[in-house]
């Protein structure tokens, strides 16, 4: 092929490049409405970082494709759950998810989502508490502890009809949640439905004590993996630091009189 100089005028425009790209993909209208849907912009001017948008796009082209367990991988402090919202705000926006669950494993987790991260869903948003199903919001939070238990009377999550979740995002996925005999894994079970987002820090690598040895060694458990499959996108504590965005850290070796 021969080449040329091309005159600014004569690029293509972005909506071309747009309809280019659509339709290499093969996209129909549906698909391309979602994946055109904004971003929640507020009054705050807080925008997402470059890393949270390679997130947010790489998860919901994810849906698109028709992919219904999905990982994402982004180190502490990089903005997990403000990402979890934007995933959440143009899923629920163009209305291909309805009705979604947040899950979280820590109270003040779920309580600050609330207040911060997640306040523009407002009055459609509600926390389940004192073990007592409402059916009239659109985004659900709970705690794993608040919606099941041995007893079956704790086990509210299936007064819910099983299909009424359109997604169940589970955050701090690492902790169990994913576990073939994990009680918070019934939940997902029942649900099995809706398309689950799993968050995480750390998807793979987990601690032991060796006790021969007195050592520390690193397992890595196969269920996050097995379950929601590898990541779609990951941003590493060490890309963070690299970024600026984290900051970097010293490890300091102390041994204690109980040590010793």
């Amino acid at each position: 092929a021969s080449e040329r100089e091309l005159a600014l005028s004569e690029f293509p425009s972005p909506q071309t490049l747009w309809q280019l790209w659509a339709r290499h993909r093969g996209l129909n209208d549906q698909q391309t409405a979602i994946l055109t849907q904004d971003y929640y912009s507020g009054s705050e001017d807080k925008a997402p970082r470059y890393y949270q948008l390679l997130a947010v796009n790489k998860t919901v082209d994810a849906i698109v494709g028709g992919r219904d367990r999905i990982l994402l991988v982004m180190a502490t402090g990089t903005g997990k759950t403000y990402t979890a919202f934007q995933i959440i705000w143009r899923l629920w926006k163009a209305r291909v998810k309805k009705r979604i669950l947040f899950l979280a494993d820590r109270n003040i987790l779920v309580d600050q989502t609330m207040q911060q991260d997640f306040a523009p869903f407002g009055e459609v948003m509600h926390k389940v508490t004192n073990r007592e199903v409402k059916k009239n919001y659109e985004i659900y939070l709970a705690l794993y502890q608040a919606v099941t238990g041995r007893e079956e009377w704790k086990q509210i999550y299936r007064q819910f009809p099983s299909d009424f979740f359109d997604l169940v995002v589970v955050d701090e996925c690492h902790r169990g949640s994913a576990a073939d005999d994990s009680a918070w894994r019934e939940v997902l079970d029942y649900f099995s439905g809706a398309t689950h987002l799993g968050l995480t820090a750390t998807p793979k690598e987990k601690t032991r004590l060796d006790k021969d040895k007195n050592v520390r060694l690193i397992e890595e458990p196969e269920y996050n993996y097995k379950y929601f499959g590898k990541p779609v996108y990951t941003y590493s504590l060490k890309q963070g630091i690299e970024d600026g965005f984290l900051a970097p850290y010293k490890v300091i070796r102390i041994a204690t009189d109980v040590d010793a």
